[in-house]
């Protein structure tokens, strides 16, 4: 891939652009091409145009040593043909690349050629580099990582010495991955994480191990509901309920809007816009200089004294009848509760009122198993079987860390 071979740079504020505006987000304009110049070391002529390779005073060719430098003075943008007949290929000095394969004519910083799809490791004619990934581009965010990029002026500094890479199997990680000590701090991180699953595992596999029963309870109880003339109250009265009393509530609240009011305040508004910042010039050891115009963002904001309507309301109460009366009904009681620590057990007495029956029964017994180690684990079997469990039985259990999942008698 030939390239062109940035001999200078410089930049300068055109007074006729001052104030000029472009779409917002706009950074850099293309103007056009000028033709460089250069000086003759042999006579001293200045000012000879960059198409002619020969002194026109003393007719010596121009040396290496004699670099091209910016027009002095206005100057005028040279054509395509112009430049063809400079020897410059227009479409080749516009564009910053040429794909190696196939020959086309590419755009800055483009990483696969959009003619044959191949991936372009080089980028040419650039003027800032990434001092983080080294990605070449003209941008002064670099599209590959997003760093800010430094000028690559190769015709007025040393070579700077190359970034160091990260080994080629760190290269697929993202570039804040790709310091020692973040990816370190990463994999212990992954490690702990591992090792807590790892744990949790291990702790949920199901062991089987020999226990004691040491202790046992029960307990039993019954709901009791009473039939009771009870007072109550609501928006509506039952059919078979005794009124006690009435009267007129609020049951809710309507929003109804009764009228409007100005409010006035100031409101901030803004606009972006891309103003006018500088030329820059860059010209080439092809004879031609490049202009471009550099824009910056610049948002300007203003306060407006601005009036709007805005609807008042007013919560209206919604008003309905408020019954209190008496009636008739089934009220549940404190639970009748027996309790015991042996393998006996028996349901609490039932009360023989004529007005309590009885509402429902619920029963729930308690085995308490004792490791070699001293752990305990509470298994809860059906009450019709703790007369199987007790004190002193020796018993092969399976659990898990939380629980007793199957009970076996030892032979």
């Amino acid at each position: 891939m030939t390239k062109k071979r940035i001999v200078s740079q410089t930049s300068y504020v055109d007074p006729n652009k001052v104030g000029q505006t472009q779409a917002a987000g706009t950074r850099e304009v293309y103007r056009g091409t000028l033709e460089a110049q250069w000086t003759c070391s042999s006579c001293g002529r200045t000012g000879i145009p960059g198409r002619l390779k020969r002194c026109p005073s003393c007719g010596n060719p121009k040396d290496a040593g004699e670099e091209y430098e910016a027009p002095t003075g206005k100057a005028v943008y040279l054509t395509p043909q112009e430049l063809k007949a400079m020897g410059v290929d227009p479409t080749q000095h516009l564009s910053d690349e040429e794909c190696s394969y196939c020959g086309a004519k590419l755009q800055p910083g483009t990483q696969k050629c959009p003619n044959c799809g191949a991936a372009l490791g080089d980028v040419g004619y650039t003027t800032h580099v990434c001092p983080s990934c080294g990605r070449e581009s003209n941008a002064e965010k670099c599209p590959a990582c997003g760093a800010a990029t430094a000028e690559k002026l190769v015709a007025h500094r040393e070579a700077e010495p190359p970034v160091k890479q990260p080994p080629a199997w760190l290269r697929w990680l993202p570039p804040f991955l790709q310091k020692p000590q973040v990816l370190i701090a990463l994999l212990l991180i992954l490690g702990l994480a591992c090792f807590c699953v790892v744990s949790g595992i291990i702790a949920s596999i199901p062991r089987t191990e020999a226990a004691t029963v040491t202790d046992i309870g029960w307990e039993r109880s019954i709901v009791v509901q009473e039939y009771q003339y009870v007072e109550s109250g609501g928006w509506s009265l039952p059919a078979e309920a005794d009124l006690i009393s009435q009267e007129e509530r609020i049951a809710s609240y309507n929003q109804v809007q009764i009228g409007v009011e100005q409010k006035c305040g100031y409101e901030e508004s803004c606009t972006t816009e891309s103003v006018y910042d500088h030329t820059e010039r860059t010209c080439y050891d092809d004879g031609t200089c490049d202009e471009y115009d550099v824009y910056r963002d610049e948002q300007n904001c203003t306060d407006e004294y601005v009036c709007d309507d805005v609807p008042v309301y007013e919560d209206v109460p919604v008003y309905a009848t408020w019954y209190v009366y008496n009636v008739w009904q089934w009220v549940d009681l404190e639970p009748i509760v027996a309790r015991g620590s042996d393998i006996d057990i028996d349901w609490p007495e039932m009360p023989t009122r004529d007005n309590q029956v009885e509402s429902k029964r619920t029963e729930t017994c308690t085995v308490t198993f004792t490791n070699a180690k001293g752990d305990h684990f509470t298994y809860n079997p059906p009450c019709d079987e703790l007369h199987r469990y007790p004190r002193g039985s020796r018993w092969n259990i399976k659990r898990n860390a939380d629980e007793i999942l199957e009970v076996q008698p030892q032979g």
